[in-house]
């Protein structure tokens, strides 16, 4: 089948199957529940006429698929709100005019968006840029009413596909009646009627007494002096996840702590100093900031406080928690390249101000709270961890069920300490737990936010770009000035796929542009050159020190020069460039092209952590040729003396890595960045996106994008809809 066809088969790759599956299960389970029980109070009774009168099994298992949807996209919660004297858009569906209220579109877009993106493929007025965005509701409702079922019978899908389209239709067909000629307050009786779903009030918040009722969906009304009226869903274990993490950081705040005995160094500034007094005087803290803001430096000096309180510690200062222990300390993050990122800087400030203490290994936070197969955490409120500091890094990462098994975790009287960038990309689990607790006002006095960054100074025009990219009002003009007049930025325009239906045809400068490629190749020459020099001297694994020598110029050599793309497909995603290179790496090198997946001197990076053999998601190697024979191959990671070979690894938690995803990046740092993406990229693009990768450079970078996808990417801030802060 053609292109298109490949999208609708993504398209329907409904996300939602497992939603749909397991609210089918409750509602079979309720059902056979009330019929074994033969339930006989009258109340009950009553209550089961009103429940099938309003059809509350379609109501329940639409609202379950809808926040499944919204899980999977990072939101923890849906909120609808009508304002007082809102007029809704007026339209024709079939026929009949028709009004809808903004929030009854909302829910109908978000349940509807997956077949929408198959009848792009049926209209051929379209192009496939945002179909749904330029066409209106009505519009599309219209098409999807009058078609109905001969939209995907006519498309190439199995009978199992075609079945959760069916049963998909039928549930945007019933929320349609349900909603037309209603308005929120009606709607929010038949929600109170509904058994299951439960209203959160302060009784039950008191209490905590949600986690023993058995209702799968929580519900809030939210009333702001008659201006709005709102209702916030969460899915039950969302609604728990959020509860709990702002409950134990309340507990966490109220614990006292023992200021440590600082010395602060004169090289600090001020909002650094704060940002110390913050930590120390505070059982939890939190302390943002861009790139080279000194986020690390400056908790280095609580460390240092806490080894000079251990040295100077005597019989008689049994009030000092702290011990010569190394577990006093715990240093982590939610990834295993950004825990070692972050031991790296953490000892060189250390190193720096003349400390002789050494660090133990920083860990994931899944490896520092024991979460293993499972998924359920060794450490938690029961059996906390035994640090006393516990600082966590790239806490922008975290998503909020994660966070709320940290929280839970820190035993009383400990100080838990995130360390991390607000305006970076957030989890990819739900939730937008740094960037949330940022904004939460309690909480606004143990937040330090650093500006001052020395890695890029007032002038530097990546510093700059970053600046631009995160204000709320992006300036246009302003950003394209930046890349004309600043040597540190370029722009390479590139254009994309265009449709020529019923066709794609590529137009002239693609990637495989001789002139585009080549920019790209030539940055890598010098990493190929050293490639070359260990065919001809391979490693000496009979030479430790030598091993890490030789793994440890090479890794600064490729940190050089990093590829960093928005996804994963199209001819500007990581895995299309990787093959493009790896086919330039094996021609450079001679060796023979298409034989093997490994190969000497491919780049590979961990794609999942792997205990047994010490590697962690998104740790960085190099396949090398081990002796004369050309199979004998290993692959050597940074800070380890001996390579693994290459039959251990499975590759399907292997990629190599010319090229990486920007979320992969987070935590890392290279030379120079290039930045790759198109229009087929729209639904991936968010200033936050953009921001994070401009900030993984530290001399250059260079983007390859449309006019279009760029400015669209800068003005599209990322928005997590979120419970958090209904909860403080």
């Amino acid at each position: 089948m053609s292109n298109n066809n490949n999208k609708s088969k993504a398209a329907i790759g409904l996300q939602e199957t497992w939603a749909s599956n397991i609210s089918d299960y409750i509602l079979l389970r309720r059902q056979q529940t009330h019929s074994a029980y033969k339930v006989v109070d009258a109340q009950a009774n009553t209550e089961d006429k009103q429940v099938d009168k309003i059809d509350s099994s379609s109501l329940f298992t639409t609202f379950f698929v809808v926040l499944a949807t919204h899980l999977e996209e990072g939101h923890t919660v849906l909120t609808i709100e009508q304002a007082e004297y809102e007029v809704p858009l007026q339209g024709q569906i079939n026929n009949e005019a028709v009004a809808l209220y903004a929030w009854q579109q909302q829910l109908l877009e978000i349940l509807a968006m997956p077949i929408f993106a198959l009848i792009d493929t049926q209209i051929n007025t379209q192009t496939e840029d945002d179909l749904a965005a330029e066409t209106s509701l009505f519009a599309l409702l219209d098409i999807l009413f009058a078609k109905g079922n001969q939209l995907w019978m006519q498309l190439s899908l199995s009978h199992h596909e075609k079945e959760r389209l069916t049963k998909r239709f039928a549930m945007i067909a019933r929320l349609y009646q349900r909603l037309k000629n209603t308005d929120l307050s009606f709607f929010t009786d038949l929600i109170k009627q509904q058994a299951l779903f439960t209203g959160v009030d302060a009784d039950i918040i008191n209490k905590n007494s949600l986690s023993k009722i058995n209702k799968p969906i929580i519900y809030k009304l939210n009333n702001n002096q008659n201006i709005k009226t709102s209702i916030t869903f969460w899915l039950h274990r969302s609604w728990q996840a959020e509860f709990n993490l702002a409950q134990h950081i309340s507990t966490i705040l109220d614990q006292q702590v023992t200021p440590l005995t600082l010395s602060i160094p004169e090289n600090l500034n001020e909002q650094q100093i704060t940002a110390i007094n913050v930590a120390n005087n505070n059982a939890f803290s939190i302390i943002t900031g861009g790139p080279g803001t000194g986020k690390t430096y400056t908790v280095a000096q609580l460390v240092i406080a806490l080894q000079q309180a251990a040295e100077s510690r005597d019989d008689q200062q049994d009030n000092i928690r702290f011990s010569t222990d190394s577990a006093s300390l715990a240093l982590a993050a939610p990834t295993g390249k950004a825990a070692q990122r972050m031991q790296e800087s953490l000892q060189a400030a250390l190193d720096t101000a003349n400390v002789a203490m050494q660090l133990q290994e920083a860990k994931t936070i899944h490896r520092l709270l024991g979460i293993g197969r499972t998924g359920r955490p060794r450490y938690d409120a029961n059996n906390p961890l035994g640090e006393d500091i516990i600082i966590v890094d790239e806490a922008s990462m975290l998503g909020v069920e994660l966070a709320n098994y940290l929280v839970s975790a820190v035993k009383p009287g400990a100080r838990l300490i995130l360390l991390g960038d607000a305006n970076q990309l957030a989890a990819v689990d739900a939730g937008a737990v740094l960037a949330d607790l940022c904004r939460i006002p309690t909480l606004q006095p143990i937040h330090a936010e650093l500006t001052e960054s020395r890695r890029f100074s007032s002038d530097s025009g990546i510093g700059q770009l970053a600046h631009q990219i995160n204000e709320g009002e992006v300036d246009i003009p302003e950003i394209w000035r930046l890349f004309k007049q600043d040597e540190a930025l370029d722009f390479q325009y590139i254009n994309t796929l265009q449709v020529n239906k019923p066709t794609y045809n590529k137009i002239k400068n693609s990637l495989s542009n001789k002139k585009n490629i080549s920019k790209l190749t030539e940055n890598y020459l010098s990493y190929i050159n050293r490639i070359k020099k260990l065919l001809e001297n391979p490693v000496e694994k009979s030479m430790p020190e030598s091993v890490n020598e030789t793994i440890n110029s090479l890794m600064q050599t490729f940190n050089q020069f990093r590829i960093l793309s928005a996804g994963h497909n199209g001819e500007w995603g990581d895995h299309y460039i990787n093959n493009y290179l790896t086919q330039w790496h094996l021609t450079e090198l001679k060796l023979p092209l298409g034989q093997n997946t490994w190969f000497h001197g491919r780049p590979v990076m961990i794609l999942q952590n792997n205990y047994e053999l010490g590697l962690f998601n998104g740790d960085i190697g190099f396949c090398l040729q081990t002796g004369e024979e050309s199979n004998r191959l290993e692959v050597f990671f940074e800070s380890k003396t001996q390579g693994i070979a290459v039959d251990l690894l499975n590759e399907e938690v292997i990629a190599t890595a010319y090229a990486m995803t920007i979320h992969k990046s987070q935590g890392s740092e290279f030379d120079h960045v290039a930045i790759t993406f198109d229009n087929s990229h729209a639904r991936l693009l968010s200033k936050e996106l953009i921001y994070t990768a401009v900030t993984r450079a530290k001399k250059q970078v260079t983007i390859y994008s449309t006019k279009v996808a760029f400015e669209k990417a800068v003005q599209t801030p990322t928005e997590r809809y979120t419970g958090l802060a209904l909860q403080f």
